[in-house]
């Protein structure tokens, strides 16, 4: 391992072993020491969610929930109680006469209403400013500048002057503001920590599609248990109507199986004995027995909540601003309000500094800066999730908003990926039979849409297989491997001539004839000469012009990048109506993607993440097709569980909705604080309007952000019919 190499380890797992999510909201949160000793321990991003958590967590801690709501509950009652007494201490400043305020009946009825505050007051301030206190000392360990240490500095401030001005009977008492203060504070914190669950609530979405038990068979003893407990090898029962709850490979039984949660098809498929099976996916008319192969965090549900799980807790750009700003707004709130509070008092007095002071540390905490980014990319997340399209992290939705191009592979992404082979043409000499029997051994060893089309036409043809060892593939030209014949190769006429496999004239013609009409052929050859070549025809996806077409209404530019000849990249530049590059190979795609991206900025490649690999890595935003089970391909920023190139243009659409709803976030943010804090410096601003204009101010931003998980797709119709790319033709 290079020094680079090594150092990039340790520190990913130094920010690995330091980093964690909240237990509520998955908000990334940083560790302190004792922290790290037990992870078990919840660990919560802010005193809302640690509030929230402990009203609404399902952890049959029936009775801990119920006080929390009581404690509450008291608060708001002792806090109404304080705001009666506090009428009577302002309606005698306001409205009696110096004589009234004279006599020693309203003295001692103002001594008392002071000290029945200071006794109401004080509970609240242990119910609900003590865990807030508790809060802001933990994040305060784990070197965190928190906007609760303000509210702890403001109503602290608030509450010993009232108190010392009760004790020596002088100045004025603050302790409903106090109290007010408390409690909008401690709602507002519990309503956005559940807003913000509701704009994350893709992972929980996910838990809920697997059965929390299932019936597993253990020396033929059927028993009931907990999906926790599965483990590989474990052989499941799946009575028809259940979810499968693991991947496994099927040992009796036949049924159909929904797996448009897993793989985004549309109509069930038949599956039998021998067949894999993927987690998420419905047995509908038919009973299995599945051996597990793959369970909880390793299954098909597990790995893609993992992807969701780390693009919630991954930064982006907005976000890492955000926090920039927010740890430096903080000081210079703390010393607004001092400033703010020391004028205050030159001008009026100590009375006028308090409620100054207090005004600023409320009206400037940074809470909607800080909830302004994450919350509209959870949301965002969660939204595309539901549309099928799993994004790894926030800054891929920021580079989807800024796309200029989109660039597409033809074969598997906007062809249906289902080729079939429609005529076939031999050298002559060399038998049908043989032909096609080596064409499946080589083909049977490849993925290809092509190779899949040659084997199925060998088995409708009655051919069995040649086999052959020692098989190698070279992307987008060709395979090749050792057989009964020898070396024997499978591919492109180009790559024919690269293996030095030579065409006869019947050959050459066919080929010639094939590449003027725009279809696609694959050759095989052996022993120094081509054997046969096969014309392939696909269809394009029925949704392929609508979508493209949505693209560019978008202001798009559209691509098709392909290694298909030119004369066939004209066809379908004429049925799809854009540019075609073709001749292309997998590396060359990778550079006309960097030529791109230097001329237009922002360029996003669509492909199936197995030839187009290279392509993907090299585009700012990768988008692979039909990734299905195959969730965690390491090229893709975006997999797209399904086949639908429709979503493509919906996903862009919503990104740039997301980054517009981001900067209005923090629009409202930066100009809400800024035009809070000045009209409290000056004094326009009471402590209880400021408490509840932040409250306000972070719902606002909530809100905005929760509307991407609600909003309606972009949607458009495609009515168009597949058509092919190549005219049918018989054999010669």
């Amino acid at each position: 391992m290079t020094v680079a190499a090594s150092h990039s380890a340790v520190t990913a797992a130094t920010k690995e072993r330091l980093e964690s999510a909240c237990s509520y909201c998955q908000l990334p949160v940083r560790l302190r020491s004792d922290h790290l000793l037990n992870k078990s321990e919840p660990v919560y991003c802010c005193f809302g969610c640690k509030f929230a958590a402990d009203i609404t967590q399902a952890r049959g801690e029936q009775g801990h929930a119920t006080w929390m709501l009581t404690r509450l509950g008291i608060a708001v009652f002792l806090s109404m109680s304080v705001m009666i007494f506090s009428l009577y201490l302002y309606g005698r400043d306001i409205y009696a006469s110096p004589a009234d305020n004279g006599s020693a009946v309203s003295s001692a009825l103002t001594g008392f209403m002071r000290y029945a505050s200071l006794l109401f007051a004080t509970p609240v301030l242990f119910l609900l400013g003590g865990p807030i206190l508790a809060n802001s000392i933990d994040q305060w360990r784990r070197r965190i500048a928190s906007t609760d240490a303000l509210i702890v500095l403001g109503v602290g401030a608030a509450y010993v002057y009232s108190y010392a001005a009760t004790i020596t009977e002088t100045g004025q008492t603050y302790f409903e503001t106090a109290c007010m203060v408390l409690v909008l504070v401690t709602l507002g914190r519990w309503l956005e920590a559940v807003a913000k669950l509701r704009a994350s609530d893709a992972v929980r979405l996910l838990d809920a599609l697997l059965p929390s038990s299932v019936i597993v068979e253990r020396d033929r003893v059927r028993e009931t248990v907990p999906v926790e407990q599965l483990c590989v090898g474990d052989l499941l029962f799946i009575p028809a109507g259940q979810r499968i709850a693991v991947d496994g490979i099927i040992e009796s039984g036949q049924a159909q199986v929904d797996n448009r949660i897993v793989t985004g098809e549309s109509k069930p498929v038949s599956v039998v004995a021998g067949q894999t099976v993927h987690a998420g996916a419905t047995a509908l008319d038919g009973s299995l027995h599945v051996r597990a192969t793959a369970v909880g965090a390793s299954s098909t549900i597990g790995r893609i909540e993992a992807l969701l799980t780390a693009a919630r807790q991954a930064k982006s750009r907005y976000e890492r601003l955000a926090d920039r700003v927010a740890s430096w707004f903080i000081a210079l709130t703390v010393l607004v309000a001092l400033v703010a509070a020391g004028v205050a008092f030159l001008r009026i007095g100590i009375d006028e500094a308090i409620v100054t002071l207090l005004a600023v540390l409320l009206i400037a905490c940074p809470c909607a800066l800080g909830i302004a980014t994450p919350t509209a990319v959870w949301a965002a997340l969660g939204h595309a999730a539901r549309m099928g399209s799993l994004i790894r992290n926030g800054e891929c939705i920021e580079r989807l908003a800024s796309t200029r191009v989109v660039c597409f592979d033809k074969t598997g992404t906007l062809t249906a990926g289902i080729a079939d082979v429609e005529s076939m043409t031999t050298d002559g000499m060399t038998q049908r039979e043989m032909c096609i029997a080596i064409a499946a051994g080589l083909a049977e060893g490849s993925t290809h849409v092509v190779s899949r089309s040659i084997f199925d036409f060998a088995e409708n043809e009655s051919v069995l297989p040649i086999e052959h060892c020692q098989l190698r593939t070279e992307p987008g030209r060709g395979v090749f491997g050792i057989g009964v014949h020898g070396e024997a190769s499978l591919g492109s006429p180009a790559f024919m001539h690269a293996r030095d496999l030579v065409a006869n004239e019947r050959i050459g013609r066919a080929i010639e004839s094939l590449a003027r009409a725009g279809t696609s052929n694959c050759c095989v050859g052996w022993d120094g000469r081509v054997r046969a070549v096969f014309a392939v025809g696909e269809s394009l996806r029925a949704e392929a012009r609508s979508a493209i077409g949505a693209l560019a209404a978008q202001g798009i530019k559209v691509l098709v990048l392909t290694g298909d000849h030119t004369s066939r990249g004209t066809a379908i530049e004429e049925l799809l109506g854009t540019t075609v590059i073709a001749e292309l190979m997998p590396d060359e795609k990778a550079e006309q993607i960097s030529r791109l991206q230097s001329r237009y900025g922002v360029v996003a490649m669509v492909g199936d993440g197995i030839n187009d690999s290279p392509a993907l890595a090299v585009a700012d935003v990768g988008l692979a097709m039909g990734c299905g089970a195959d969730i965690a391909r390491d090229s893709a920023d975006v997999c797209l569980i399904g086949d639908d190139l429709g979503a493509i243009p919906k996903l862009i659409s919503l990104a740039r909705q997301t980054v517009r709803t981001i900067r209005v976030n923090l629009f409202w943010a930066f100009a809400f604080n800024t035009v809070g804090m000045s009209l409290a410096a000056i004094g326009l601003l009471s402590p209880i309007i400021a408490a509840g204009a932040m409250v306000i101010s972070s719902l606002f931003v909530v809100g905005n952000s929760i509307r991407l998980a609600t909003s309606k797709d972009a949607s458009y119709e495609a009515r168009i019919e597949p058509k092919r790319l190549m005219p049918r033709g018989g054999d010669e």
